[in-house]
């Protein structure tokens, strides 16, 4: 079936760089914290949206700008902006769905020119993080949302592609009619997908999306 929606993770996928949650702990010394979150979510103590909470209290009062001087320096992956290019010429629609923060979200989909973004708000007011977030893709949890995306479109899971290299990607990875792991961060994820691509170009996923190839293939 053809490949109409393309949807692509950002941390370590369309970016260099690591999840935007773990950039601002360090930008902002609250490493230390975080990790404490972090074990106590998947020890099962404490459930995503408190765990989101916790960090973004840490976080209160500080100032927006120092957040989008850190987005202004991510990094993408060789080839994003050209990936997205050649997949809307083929009149492929394109998406992005991030567990991620809307901070760096929407200035890497406004770089790469996507217009439709899923991803968790990180509320700020007069240039100040309020402390606060809005959770609306929790972590292992993209197979509900994607669903979303593929109304909003008027397409079926099976014409959509997605691409992500992270364990919160594999629910996701399991539904979609084509999956991508795009230099996938452990074997659990890379069992999970159709395709994938250990190689930075971004470019390499277009031959399975356009050329229809839905075999299972390691680049």
């Amino acid at each position: 079936m053809r490949i109409k929606l393309v949807v692509f993770d950002v941390d370590g996928t369309l970016t260099k760089h690591s999840s935007i949650w773990w950039r601002l702990h360090e930008l902002f010394g609250t490493e230390d914290e975080g990790r404490l979150y972090y074990k106590q979510y998947f020890a099962g103590e404490i459930d995503y949206d408190t765990w989101a909470e916790l960090d973004a209290m840490l976080w209160k009062g500080k100032q927006l700008k120092d957040v989008l001087d850190a987005v202004e320096n991510t990094q993408l992956v060789p080839g994003a902006k050209e990936t997205v290019d050649v997949l809307k010429e083929n009149g492929v629609q394109v998406a992005i769905l991030s567990g991620g923060l809307d901070v760096l979200a929407n200035s890497i989909a406004q770089r790469i020119g996507i217009e439709f973004v899923l991803t968790n708000k990180l509320l700020h007011q007069n240039g100040i993080l309020t402390g606060e977030v809005v959770s609306l893709v929790g972590w292992g949890e993209k197979m509900k949302e994607i669903h979303q995306i593929c109304e909003h479109f008027g397409v079926s899971l099976d014409e959509t592609a997605f691409v992500g290299d992270g364990r919160n990607d594999i629910s996701v990875l399991s539904v979609v009619g084509l999956s991508i792991a795009f230099n996938p961060e452990d074997k659990e994820v890379e069992d999970v997908a159709q395709v994938t691509i250990r190689n930075d170009d971004l470019t390499l996923i277009l031959p399975h999306v356009i050329g229809g190839n839905m075999n299972s293939t390691k680049t």
